[in-house]
C-alpha cells in the first residue's frame, strides 16, 4: 500500500513538472524556406541564396567577400573565379563586382576582372625593371604577357612615367617605351664616323669613284669633316663636330684630372691614343708611361713633395698623389722619372711608393753600428758557422738562425772526445744506458773535456723585426715600415757580413802556430785512425745476432762515426772560411756547413751527413772514402801490425777508465767490453743497453766459467790495485 501512495506522489510531481515547463515552437526546413521566399518576394529580405542552397547571403557580405578575395590575390582576379570561390549565382557577384568598380576609383574592372591600383603599380614596377635592362620595351608585348587590353595598358604606363616607371614614349609611336641612356647610344651610333668601305658596300659606289667625289665634298665645304685613312680599306669619314667633342672631353679631362689614360682614348674611337697626344699637346710636356700619360701639374707635385723630403731628411709617401687608375709599372716609371729629373738619386731613395733620404736612412744605419760589432763577435765566439753569404742577402732571407740546442743535445755532445784509438761510446736511451770515454795513452796533448754546465747561446741575427724595434718607428705607418726594413735589412746583412768575417779573421789569426787550424798531415793520421777504428768496431760488431748488431751499429754511427763526419767537415769549413774548428758541430751546424759549401764538394759529404741516419756501417765508409777522396785525402786500411797496435791502445784505455771509475754499471760495463775484446780479439763499441748480450755471448764461449760474475769480480781486483 505505501509503494503504491510513493508512486502515485511521483507521478504527481512530474506532472506539475510538465505543467509548469516552457515550450519550445520548432518550424521544418520546409517552412523556413516558404517563409524567406515570402519575405524576399514581398521585398521584406535582401538575402541570396548559395548554389547549394544551404546558405543566404547578403549583399553586403557578398561586397566584403569580394574586396578581401581581391587583396589576397594582389590586386587582380577574374570574376568567375570569385563566384567559384563565393559560391553564388554569376550575376550576384557580377552585379557586386560593376558596384564595387563604380564606386572606389581604385579599382575597375576590365574583361571580366577587378583590378585595383595596387596591382598596376607592382605591373609598372616591373615593366620599369625590364626598361632600363633593355633600354626600350613594346607595350604589345606588354599586352601578352600580362593579358591586358593595349589602350588600358597604355593609358596606365603612361599616367606613371616620370613617377615610377624612368623613361618617356616615343612621340610618333606610342606603342615604345624608352629610356634617355638608350636614346644617347642610338644618337652616338648615329654621330659615329662611318667607316667609306660600309658605305660602298651599301651603296653600291665604285671605290675611286666614291674617294673623288668624297674628296671633292669636303674640299668644297658641303661636308664639315676629313677622311682618315687615305684610300684604303679602313679609312674613316671624320665629322667636325664629332672631332670637336673628341678634342673637348680629352683637354676638360687632361685639365681636371692631369694625366690620360690610352684605352679611355680608345675607348673614344681614337685609333693611335699616343700619336694624338702627341699632336694634340705639341707644347705640353707630358710623361708617357706604359698605358698613360701624365700631365705636369702631377709631376710638379711631386717633386715638390721629394725636394721638401730631401730637405728635411725624412721620408714622404708619393701614393696619395698618384692617379689610383695607374698601375703598379706606371707607378714605378713615374716616380723614378721623377727622381731622375731632379737628379737626386745620391741623395734619396725610392722604397715602392715611398722616397726616403739617405740621411735620414744613414742615421738609422747608425744605429746598428755598435749593435753588429757586439753581435759579430758573439757569433765568432758562439757560433762555428757563419750564417751570412751573398746568396742569402740576395734572397732576402734570414741572415742568422738560432743555433741553440736543447739540454738534450747539449749533453750529447759535452764530454766527446776524438782520439787516436777511438771515440766516445755512448747508450742510445733507456735504463741501460751508460757513457765510457776512451781516452788516448800514449799521444799527449788530448783534447780538453768541454764544460759540465750548460750554456745556451742564441744568434738572433738582424731580422725585420729588430730593425723595426731598433728604430722605434710608428705603427700607422705600416708600408714605410716594411719597405725601409726590407732595404735596411739588405743593406745591412752586407754590413753584417763585413764585419763578421772581419771579426773571425782577426780571430783565426789571433792563435800562435795555426793552433786553431788542422794541417793536412795532422787531418790525414786523424782520419786514418778513426776509419780503422770503426772498421775493426765493424768486424766486432758482427759476431752478435741480427738484431744486436742493428743496435750496436746504430750507436756506431752516432758516436764513432758522428766524431769522424765532424772531424772531416770541421776541416772543410775552415778552408772554406765558413767555421771556427775550436767549436763542437751538432747536426743541425754540419747542414749549415755543407749549404755554405759548393756542389761538387757537397754532394759527396750529403751523402755522408745523410748516412750517420742509416743502419750499416758500411755505406758510412764507402760515403766516408769517396768524401775523403774529394777533399784530397787518402784513407789507409790498417795491416796486422797496425791492428794490433789499436787493440792495444783501445784496451789501454778501457782498463784506464775502469781503473778510475766507481759506478757499479759502469764497471760491469768496461768489464763486459774487456772481456769480449780478451777472448775475441776483436774491438766492440757497444751502448749499454747491450751488455746483457755481451755477457751471453762470452758464457757461451767460456763454458768453463759458469759464474759471470766471478769473472768481473776477479777483473775488477787488478784493475783497482793497480
Amino acid at each position: 500500500m505505501a509503494a503504491d501512495w510513493e508512486e502515485i506522489r511521483r507521478l504527481a510531481a512530474d506532472f506539475q513538472r510538465a505543467q509548469f515547463a516552457d515550450t519550445i515552437q520548432r518550424l521544418s526546413e520546409r517552412n523556413c524556406i516558404e517563409i524567406v521566399a515570402k519575405l524576399v518576394e514581398d521585398k521584406k529580405l535582401d538575402v541570396v541564396h548559395t548554389l547549394d542552397g544551404k546558405e543566404y547571403v547578403t549583399p553586403a557580405q557578398i561586397n566584403r567577400e569580394v574586396r578581401d578575395e581581391l587583396d589576397m590575390h594582389r590586386g587582380r582576379i577574374n570574376v568567375v573565379d570569385l563566384q567559384k570561390i563565393i559560391n553564388v549565382d554569376l550575376v550576384h557577384v557580377e552585379s557586386r563586382a560593376n558596384e564595387i568598380a563604380k564606386s572606389d576609383k581604385g579599382t575597375q574592372l576590365i574583361l571580366g576582372q577587378l583590378i585595383d591600383e595596387s596591382y598596376l603599380d607592382r605591373l609598372a614596377e616591373e615593366v620599369n625593371d625590364k626598361l632600363q635592362e633593355a633600354g626600350q620595351v613594346n607595350i604589345a608585348e606588354l599586352c601578352k604577357t600580362y593579358d591586358l587590353p593595349g589602350d588600358f595598358l597604355t593609358e596606365e604606363l603612361n599616367s606613371r612615367l616620370g613617377r615610377v616607371i624612368h623613361g618617356q614614349i616615343d612621340q610618333y609611336n606610342r606603342g615604345v617605351i624608352f629610356t634617355q641612356a638608350f636614346l644617347s647610344r642610338h644618337k652616338a651610333c648615329i654621330l659615329t664616323p662611318p667607316p667609306i668601305n660600309n658605305l660602298l658596300n651599301l651603296y653600291g659606289f665604285q671605290e675611286n669613284l666614291m674617294y673623288s667625289v668624297l674628296e671633292e665634298l669636303v674640299k668644297s665645304g658641303r661636308l664639315k669633316g676629313s677622311v682618315v685613312g687615305g684610300r684604303q680599306d679602313k679609312a674613316i669619314y671624320i665629322p667636325d663636330i664629332y672631332s670637336k667633342a673628341q678634342n673637348s672631353w680629352v683637354e676638360s679631362f687632361l685639365k681636371q684630372n692631369g694625366y690620360l689614360e690610352i684605352e679611355a682614348l680608345t675607348r673614344l674611337g681614337i685609333p693611335d691614343p699616343v700619336s694624338y697626344i702627341k699632336r694634340r699637346f705639341k707644347s705640353s710636356k707630358l710623361l708617357f708611361l706604359k698605358s698613360a700619360c701624365v700631365g705636369r701639374a702631377i709631376i710638379d707635385q711631386l717633386e715638390a713633395s721629394v725636394e721638401e723630403t730631401i730637405n728635411s731628411a725624412t721620408w714622404v709617401d708619393l701614393q696619395p698623389m698618384i692617379p689610383s687608375s695607374l698601375s703598379e709599372e706606371d707607378v714605378g716609371i713615374l716616380l723614378n722619372e721623377v727622381l731622375r729629373g731632379m737628379n737626386v738619386q745620391s741623395s734619396a731613395r725610392l722604397l715602392s711608393t715611398c722616397v726616403v733620404s739617405e740621411k735620414f736612412i744613414t742615421g738609422c744605419i747608425a744605429l746598428f753600428d755598435d749593435i753588429m760589432q757586439q753581435k759579430a763577435q758573439k757569433e765568432v765566439k758562439n757560433n762555428p758557422v757563419f750564417l751570412i753569404t751573398e746568396d742569402d742577402v740576395k734572397q732576402a732571407s734570414v741572415l742568422l738562425e738560432s743555433s741553440a740546442s736543447s739540454k738534450k743535445d747539449k749533453r750529447d755532445e759535452r764530454r766527446k772526445k776524438a782520439t787516436e784509438g777511438s771515440g766516445s761510446v755512448k747508450g742510445s736511451g733507456g735504463g741501460n744506458a751508460r757513457e765510457i770515454r776512451i781516452r788516448k795513452a800514449k799521444k799527449k796533448g788530448r783534447r780538453e773535456e768541454d764544460s759540465d754546465e750548460e750554456t745556451t747561446h742564441t744568434s738572433q741575427g738582424i731580422n725585420l723585426a729588430f730593425i723595426s724595434s731598433c728604430l722605434f718607428l710608428e705603427q700607422h705607418i705600416n708600408m714605410l715600415i716594411y719597405h725601409t726594413d726590407v732595404y735596411l735589412y739588405l743593406l745591412l746583412s752586407k754590413m753584417y757580413q763585413e764585419v763578421v768575417s772581419a771579426a773571425f779573421m782577426s780571430t783565426s789569426s789571433a792563435g800562435a802556430g795555426g793552433s786553431r787550424k788542422k794541417n793536412m798531415k795532422d787531418l790525414q793520421e786523424e782520419i786514418n785512425n778513426l776509419y780503422n777504428n770503426i772498421r775493426l768496431f765493424e768486424k766486432g760488431t758482427k759476431l752478435f745476432s741480427d738484431e744486436t748488431q742493428a743496435t750496436i751499429a746504430k750507436h756506431v754511427l752516432k758516436t764513432v762515426c758522428t766524431d769522424a763526419t765532424n772531424v772531416l767537415l770541421s776541416f772543410v769549413a775552415v778552408e772554406h772560411m765558413t767555421s771556427d774548428s775550436s767549436t763542437a758541430i751538432t747536426s743541425e751546424i754540419r747542414l749549415k756547413i755543407l749549404a755554405k759549401l759548393s756542389d761538387e764538394v757537397k754532394a759527396p759529404l750529403m751523402k755522408l751527413h745523410n748516412s750517420l741516419n742509416g743502419k750499416a756501417i758500411e755505406d758510412f765508409l764507402s760515403c766516408l772514402e769517396t768524401s775523403a777522396e774529394e777533399c784530397g785525402l787518402l784513407l789507409k786500411k790498417g795491416d796486422k801490425k797496425r791492428e794490433r797496435q789499436a787493440l792495444f791502445v783501445h784496451r789501454q784505455a778501457l782498463s784506464e777508465q775502469l781503473r778510475d771509475t766507481e759506478d757499479p754499471a759502469l764497471v760491469l760495463h768496461l768489464t763486459s767490453v774487456l772481456l769480449f775484446q780478451n777472448f775475441t780479439h776483436c774491438m766492440l763499441h757497444a751502448p749499454g743497453r747491450c751488455v746483457p748480450h755481451i755477457i751471453g755471448f762470452l758464457q757461451s764461449k767460456i763454458p768453463e766459467v759458469t759464474n759471470i760474475k766471478d769473472i768481473i769480480l776477479s777483473q775488477r781486483k787488478p784493475s783497482v790495485t793497480e
